[in-house]
């Protein structure tokens, strides 16, 4: 009588619950089914109801609590052929068991949830590797807002995921070993090797052996028991060729064996070695362009390319210098150990130099300015001669062109010159080789204004 009463003060709650519950008298008769019962077995109330529970559910476990008084929590059931996962209590009155309640969950519906949740997580890890990349990059890479830089870092993000041969092409200075290192560290390899070769700084006659290795023997001066190769120290790494396009045409057939077999033979070697390499190559050079002089392998250069990616100049990236000018002087700073900041005028300065050696240009220029600095302010003196503005004529005209301007620019730029140096539309007419009414008349054009008059 207990467990009846239990039942009517709690039915309308019970009703409400969205997992299945079962309560059977403490005979093992079904004394009550709630609604998401049905819904879960697919079983209506009435083929429950007053039954033995070992007869509608020959697998149940109730009658175990019932005879025991223990409860069982996470016990998978099957209900009319549908999986359900229950946990069973028993009711006990004055110490004696009355009954038993079964809370079940289809054991499918928690599949679904969990494979949502793993996808949500997947998402959510997706989604913080997207803002990682781009917000903080790297440690030596700045992002800024530039459409350009997002585009190409878009593409390393996407190259670090897959194996795939990289070639980075852009001006000397601009950061392709950032990019290098950027795609390694976001890698599957990340934690393997990452072995860096710049092409054109080692002699060409020992340049096979610093990459596949040599024998003992190979060579005079070859030390006993041979050398491993860079190709060799970043097998399952990432081999980074800086300056491509200075290797020369013998070398690039065997590069290009490797590429193809990833086999390798140690200079003065007899047996190939194989190895798991992702190559990274890059050049400040146009490829493309040796191919055509043959100066270069047309069938290399497309294995190269797989993933091409274009770093943009500094000085397309005019928006995001300051960034570059207060990362590179913090960072420097530190190094040398003296605390500095840089005025309005040097960033100014600084923003509209043209920057043939890029990246790496700025940063020595910033280095330059912080040693020869005497008052922890970097100013206009502490500048390099030929960073600071050109020198004004006799009359004070200077004009600064990011690219080279057209006549119109030019003539307005004039105008408004000339109607600040004048005192009065005939002596600017004067200057300017210009009748009084062809002034007004292109004045009237750019929309000046002549207050002086």
């Amino acid at each position: 009588m207990y467990i009846h009463n239990i039942i009517k003060a709690s039915e309308s709650i019970l009703e409400c619950i969205h997992d299945g519950i079962a309560v059977v008298d403490k005979k093992g008769i079904v004394i009550y089914v709630n609604d998401a019962n049905y819904r879960i077995t697919g079983n209506e109330a009435k083929n429950f109801l007053g039954k033995q529970v070992r007869d509608v559910v020959p697998d149940s476990r109730i009658p175990y609590v019932l005879d025991t008084g223990s409860k069982l929590i996470g016990i998978k059931t099957k209900v009319n052929e549908k999986e359900v996962i229950s946990n069973i209590v028993p009711v006990v009155y004055n110490g004696k068991v009355e009954g038993a309640i079964s809370i079940f969950r289809d054991l499918s519906e928690i599949v679904r949830l969990n494979e949502k949740l793993e996808d949500a997580n997947l998402k959510i890890q997706h989604l913080y590797k997207e803002l990682n990349f781009l917000t903080d990059a790297d440690s030596n890479m700045i992002i800024g807002s530039n459409p350009e830089m997002h585009k190409t870092l878009k593409i390393a993000q996407k190259a670090s995921l897959v194996n795939s041969t990289v070639l980075l092409q852009g001006e000397s200075g601009t950061g392709k070993e950032v990019f290098a290192r950027f795609i390694h560290r976001h890698s599957l390899r990340e934690n393997k090797p990452l072995v860096t070769v710049n092409c054109a700084a080692i002699p060409e006659s020992l340049l096979e052996s610093e990459l596949f290795g040599y024998e003992e023997g190979a060579f005079t001066g070859a030390k006993k028991g041979g050398r491993p190769g860079m190709f060799e120290l970043a097998d399952t790494g990432t081999i980074f060729l800086d300056e491509i396009g200075d290797m020369n045409l013998l070398l690039q057939a065997k590069l290009l064996r490797v590429l193809q077999s990833h086999e390798i033979m140690r200079v003065g070697g007899t047996k190939l070695k194989h190895i798991d390499v992702r190559v990274i190559a890059a050049t400040n050079k146009n490829l493309k362009q040796m191919v055509e002089d043959k100066t270069f392998r047309e069938d290399l250069y497309y294995r190269l390319e797989v993933i091409k990616i274009d770093i943009p100049p500094l000085r397309r990236r005019r928006e995001d210098i300051y960034l570059y000018i207060q990362y590179a002087a913090k960072k420097i700073s530190k190094q040398i150990g003296k605390e500095v900041s840089v005025s309005p005028r040097v960033i100014k300065a600084l923003s509209e130099y043209h920057y043939p050696g890029n990246v790496r240009e700025l940063e020595n220029i910033i280095e330059v300015c912080i040693v020869s600095d005497e008052d922890g302010i970097i100013d206009m003196d502490d500048l390099p001669e030929n960073i600071k503005p050109q020198k004004r004529g006799e009359n004070g005209i200077h004009f600064y062109f990011e690219t080279f301007p057209q006549m119109e620019q030019l003539e307005r730029m004039l105008l408004e010159k000339a109607v600040q140096m004048y005192p009065s539309k005939t002596e600017a007419a004067k200057h300017l080789n210009l009748s009084r009414a062809t002034l007004y008349r292109k004045l009237e054009k750019y929309g000046i204004s002549y207050e002086k008059d």
